[in-house]
């Protein structure tokens, strides 16, 4: 595929277009909570982390590096991911045909979801696997058509780079075997070329094993909680997760991705059969961790960046009526998506008290400038926060200031590796939020508690939130 020809311009324009919108609104909002938390691991560098694998940290610290801990720098990574993905997605339904209009199509219906438009401002782990999953899947087509050591080698390099960015990427070796199954490929299992293609996945996935050796494999016995963490069925789970991701993904073009893998499983094209090998066993897995507890809308994000494409390019080869539709839920998904884009940047919808579309991402400097001021001594008071995702705030805004901020809970994580010093006999400013507020005196062991300032964050004159602020004097831990 040639982008340099002028077919393709109306897509380059359109993708050039986006990251620029992205990249003029990114410093004008407020980092959320697993934002936050990732930019934390680029200025807490580790051979890995608790919850998650190291790279979404080792690449924020590329770019923050060069542009700032700021707003802007910390988006510019997934911004440019949502870039190169796009060229991907277009790549795979382009070369089904030829057709540049069918895979402009399946684009745009890619940016009419909902939720990607989040995940290309956002670097998560999930943003990283995007960048990775299709070169995976013409990869392992390549290795079927000629069995070259070049391609084992870079697929190793890609598998490496998955198991770097999340643990569910060893989800994608089961559609690879399941591919050279059925394609009766068996001589692929034993050629001498896949032994370097192991070798470099596990030399590159090596510091999250052996952070997990020092640290009693807590990463790995935290994400099988995490994911599938009871026993039974809770169809309340299943349902919720359900809804959430037809909320997320675009009610209208949320069908779309199943029928894109229905007739992709029946398709002739390789890379097409492939890749819904691909989608029924991420679709599957999410599906059976959603009979346990409820997943998270952008878990499931990878099926859904394959399949809402794919399923609107075959909708598009249809008749009249289907276009209609998928005009329609594009067009519907793309203006709602820049309402939600206008609104970030201008803040201009009135919403009632505590109702805000901004109620996780504004207001956090303020908070942290005014806890800082109920500081005077340093090394003996400290701010202190009851949730982790008060916590990855927190500690983002608080870069600059010279106190500490703590987390005070009963929850093994991360936070607990960070903190080096304990926060016992310290007078703790603790914050209470609308959202997140604990009873100090009865939680926490004080000489004594004292409710200090209450204050709420305004936008348009409506609540976002409201923020107390709790003095433990003498803090000597949890009751």
């Amino acid at each position: 595929m040639n982008l340099t020809l002028k077919e393709h311009s109306l897509f380059l324009t359109f993708i050039s277009f986006v990251a620029i919108l992205r990249l003029t609104l990114a410093p004008f909002v407020g980092l959320g909570v697993d934002e936050a938390h990732y930019v934390l691991y680029a200025l807490n560098l580790d051979l890995s982390y608790f919850d998650h694998p190291p790279l979404v940290g080792w690449i924020q610290y590329i770019f923050t590096s060069i542009f700032n801990t700021h707003e802007f720098g910390s988006r510019i990574g997934a911004i440019v991911i949502g870039f190169v993905t796009s060229i991907f997605v277009y790549k795979l339904i382009y070369d089904i045909n030829k057709k540049s209009k069918e895979a402009f199509i399946a684009v745009l219906a890619l940016h009419a979801s909902f939720l990607f438009n989040a995940l290309f401002i956002m670097l998560m782990p999930d943003t990283l696997l995007f960048l990775l999953i299709l070169p995976t899947i013409f990869t392992v087509i390549q290795i079927e058509k000629n069995n070259s050591l070049g391609m084992w080698i870079f697929l190793g390099i890609l598998l490496g780079l998955a198991g770097l960015s999340k643990y569910t990427a060893i989800l994608f070796i089961v559609p690879i075997l399941l591919y050279f199954i059925i394609k009766k490929r068996y001589e692929l299992f034993y050629t001498p070329k896949i032994i370097p293609a192991i070798l470099i996945a596990l030399a590159i996935i090596s510091p999250v094993i052996i952070w997990n050796i020092q640290n009693d494999w807590a990463s790995f016995s935290y994400q099988s909680e995490h994911v599938v963490g009871e026993n039974g069925i809770n169809w309340s789970a299943f349902f919720s997760s359900i809804a959430a991701q037809i909320g997320a993904y675009n009610p209208f073009l949320f069908p779309l991705a199943f029928y894109g893998l229905y007739k992709a499983l029946r398709s002739k094209n390789s890379t097409l059969f492939l890749t819904a090998l691909f989608g029924l066993v991420l679709i599957l897995f999410f599906t059976y961790a959603s009979l346990h507890k409820t997943a998270l809308p952008h878990w499931s994000a990878l099926f859904y960046m394959l399949f809402i494409p794919i399923g609107s390019y075959y909708v598009f080869r249809t008749s009249s009526k289907a276009i209609k539709y998928l005009k329609f839920a594009i067009t519907f998904g793309l203006l709602l998506s820049a309402l939600a884009y206008a609104e970030l940047g201008f803040k201009f919808i009135p919403l009632p008290d505590y109702q805000s579309l901004h109620r996780d991402i504004y207001g956090w400097d303020t908070i942290m400038k005014k806890a800082n001021e109920q500081i005077t001594n340093a090394d003996t008071q400290a701010i202190a926060v009851t949730n982790w995702t008060l916590a990855s705030r927190a500690l983002y805004y608080n870069r600059g200031y010279n106190s500490s901020v703590y987390l005070i809970d009963d929850r093994d994580d991360q936070f607990d590796i960070w903190q080096k010093q304990s926060p016992l006999g310290k007078d703790l400013v603790v914050i209470n939020t609308h959202f997140f507020t604990k009873n100090i005196a009865k939680t926490m062991q004080c000489d004594e508690v004292i409710p200090h300032a209450e204050f709420d964050i305004l936008l348009n004159s409506n609540k976002v939130n409201t923020i107390e602020f709790v003095i433990c004097k003498n803090y000597q831990g949890l009751k």
